[in-house]
């Protein structure tokens, strides 16, 4: 085994991604970093996605990929490699200096870090997961499309920074370097709209290829129109369109405390398939 550790951040990109929609297509049911957790990411400007992402290539094949976001570092590795210790090793050395490190449990990399100290976050996420297949297709909301001029990325980008205010810093210039990814696709970004013409709910989907598990990445509603079933036929549009492109499921990987979000994905459809919790640096 020659490993060999790759830093980078839009440059990765590429390779990062393409290796890990192969891998989601093994292990569906995983919590690990999805190709689309990527292409999120990449709405950051160059300065900020500097060695952001990790690569580690075994004579010359990629075997796991890593996502610095501020102190947490994600991972995922490939599903035949998750339990060798040499490679948890190679991680585990990475993993030096950031807070929390995303492992999923059973994995080498979990055991290593847990021996050295590290112990599991006291706040679990929980995935939940729907299968998707012809009868999500046939499915049609006319208030519901995709993203199809300036306005509607204006309108895209509105929701999310008001469902997520004071946080969200979404803005069309953040949605063209994302959009401009290698795993972004605007059939499966859309907004539903009122029927006065407002935007009220928005979500965006990432198609990891046909026969694989798509996830959603983000998903808002506007304050003013909550509760009144926007956000749920955002979700279903999306997920009618990943369908109809093949994705064999969609999953979401929320905190377990956000009971309204949870409810949210349960209403359309998604299930509880398992609660995770990354695992937290000693000290």
């Amino acid at each position: 085994m020659t490993l060999t550790l790759h830093r980078g951040g839009r440059d990765l990109a590429d390779t990062a991604t393409t290796a890990l929609d192969a891998w989601v297509g093994e292990a569906p049911l995983t919590a690990q970093l999805h190709s689309g957790d990527v292409g999120w990411h990449l709405r950051l400007a160059d300065e900020h996605l500097t060695d952001a992402l990790r690569l580690w290539e075994d004579d010359g094949v990629p075997v796991a990929v890593g996502l610095a976001e501020d102190v947490v570092l994600r991972t995922a590795v490939r599903p035949d490699r998750d339990r060798d210790p040499g490679l948890a090793a190679a991680i585990a050395g990475e993993a030096r200096g950031f807070g929390y490190v995303d492992a999923p449990s059973g994995t080498a990399l979990r055991r290593l870090l847990v021996g050295a100290g590290w112990s599991a976050d006291p706040d679990p996420w929980v995935l939940l997961y729907r299968e998707l297949g012809p009868d999500d297709v046939a499915r049609e909301d006319p208030g519901t499309r995709p993203l199809d001029s300036p306005e509607d990325v204006e309108a895209r980008t509105s929701v999310q920074r008001s469902a997520f205010a004071p946080g969200s810093t979404f803005t069309p210039e953040l949605w063209d370097r994302m959009s401009a990814g290698p795993t972004y696709d605007g059939r499966f970004e859309m907004v539903t709209w009122t029927p006065e013409g407002a935007p009220a709910a928005a979500a965006t989907g990432w198609f990891a290829g046909p026969g694989r598990c798509a996830i959603l990445e983000p998903v808002g509603t506007h304050p003013e129109h909550r509760r009144q079933g926007y956000g749920r036929r955002v979700n279903l549009g999306v997920m009618t369109a990943l369908a109809a492109a093949g994705a064999s499921g969609v999953r979401v990987h929320t905190p377990a405390s956000n009971a309204g979000a949870v409810a949210a994905y349960e209403s359309c459809g998604l299930r509880q398939v398992d609660w995770t919790t990354a695992v937290l640096a000693p000290g």
